[in-house]
């Protein structure tokens, strides 16, 4: 597995923060990093495979990555990224810890994908975007002032965004339905239902999902269940009728055939390819 090294984005030994656009971001294979980043998805589609489970990119997702994660990036469409760099928690110059502001749970889990609004996106965007000037200089003042500017992303991060780990509060509108359909996406699922649920119109439920996703909100919907059908097929031992239903499939034979349009392989041809790498 490939490993990617600071020096080859930090501008130099001193730098303690840097910033990466990725526009497009290209399929990217597994690989971990020496230093720790934050990917903001800027708009366009695409899979996020984070320590073995995947999540389906939208517009306005964040991840936070640590040195010790894998990820990979699969099935892109026109996917636009930005990434901050930084050396560590305790890796700046003039920030004493910002592990406080990290996506730690209550019980020290780690909970790394949130969601921010467009208003969040762009206030962001601003920042990064002075951040990027400030990160290509050396001088004291300017590691000082873009560690400033750093912290002050991480702040607005935590204060404007939300996680997506279903922890079954209401929140409203069109990024809080797509972090509930995040986490229960195996659920029978009724649009117009949802649709009142986040306090949309239904013709606003989809044109903002096909806004954010590129995608009808069905065809993401189907797009989740088959990640995490993929992700069972690899790495558990339930049947392949089992998996078909637990994740939101009624009918195994429809099932098989969404599966082999949406990766190219039958599932039976992918449980035998997980079994012979194993």
């Amino acid at each position: 597995m490939t490993q990617l090294h600071g020096e080859e984005f930090f501008v130099s030994p001193a730098a303690t923060v840097a910033v990466e656009p990725r526009m497009p971001q290209h399929a990217f294979p597994e690989h971990y990093h020496d230093f720790w980043e934050i990917v903001l998805v800027e708009q366009g589609a695409g899979v996020h495979v984070f320590n073995d489970q995947p999540f389906a990119l939208c517009s306005g997702a964040v991840f936070f990555v640590r040195d010790n994660d894998r990820h990979l990036f699969e099935q892109v469409e026109e996917l636009h990224l930005t990434n901050v760099l930084y050396r560590s928690p305790r890796g700046f110059r003039f920030l004493s810890d910002i592990a406080p502001f990290l996506p730690y749970g209550a019980n020290g889990e780690w909970l790394g994908q949130w969601q921010l609004n467009t208003g969040t996106q762009q206030q962001v965007k601003q920042l990064i975007l002075q951040l990027a000037a400030l990160a290509r200089h050396e001088r004291p003042e300017d590691i000082a002032t873009s560690e400033s500017l750093f912290l002050q992303i991480l702040v607005l991060l935590r204060q404007k965004s939300f996680q997506t780990q279903g922890d079954g509060s209401e929140r409203l509108g069109i990024q809080a339905l797509l972090g509930w359909l995040q986490h229960n996406f195996c659920e029978e699922v009724d649009w117009d239902t949802l649709a009142d649920r986040f306090s949309l119109s239904l013709r606003t439920l989809h044109r903002q999902v096909k806004q954010r996703t590129g995608m009808t909100p069905q065809r993401y919907l189907n797009r989740l269940r088959l990640l995490e059908a993929r992700r069972r097929l690899q790495h558990s031992d339930d049947s392949i009728t089992t998996i078909a239903h637990d994740c939101g499939f009624s009918d195994s034979n429809h099932f098989s055939t969404q599966f082999r349009k949406a990766f190219s392989l039958a599932p039976k041809a992918l449980r035998h390819q997980a079994l012979c790498e194993d």
